[in-house]
């Protein structure tokens, strides 16, 4: 039985992993991404400090930075969860997402080109993941979870 089901699996799953939809393997990659970009932009500041993040005047708040790598992890293991076929994988990138979007949405009228250009990227990635956990998929793909 297991070996009809074998053809299904995406190339390097092992057997007994449910495997995912190419929408969802997509927005989970994209996720990832866009998370380790979030990690590296919100990461490279914090030795700074607080006080010398706030004089820069160019980058965001402290506190902002601090929230991007809580969401930059978050992201990684949401993105986890949506490879391994888990519902609470495709919970937690749609929130963080959700909030790393909406939060990034100020951002997208900074002087900074660079902050700005990061504040569009974020903006964008998180309506194409979203859409992309929530499409309907065809009949082949509407049983995995």
């Amino acid at each position: 039985m297991s070996s009809s089901h074998q053809p299904s699996l995406p190339s390097g799953t092992a057997p007994g992993t449910p495997s995912i939809s190419r929408s969802r393997s997509a927005a989970a990659v994209v996720n990832a991404l866009v998370s380790i970009l979030g990690l590296v932009v919100s990461i490279a500041p914090l030795p700074l400090g607080a006080a010398s993040v706030s004089a820069a005047g160019d980058d965001p708040p402290f506190a902002i930075l601090v929230a991007g790598v809580v969401l930059g992890v978050l992201g990684l293991v949401g993105s986890f969860g949506v490879w391994r076929a888990e519902r609470w994988g495709v919970v937690l990138v749609i929130v963080v997402r959700g909030l790393d979007g909406v939060s990034s949405l100020a951002g997208v009228f900074a002087t900074s080109t660079t902050l700005r250009t990061l504040a569009i990227v974020s903006v964008v990635s998180a309506v194409v993941v979203i859409v992309l956990l929530l499409r309907r998929e065809g009949s082949a793909d509407t049983t995995a979870g």
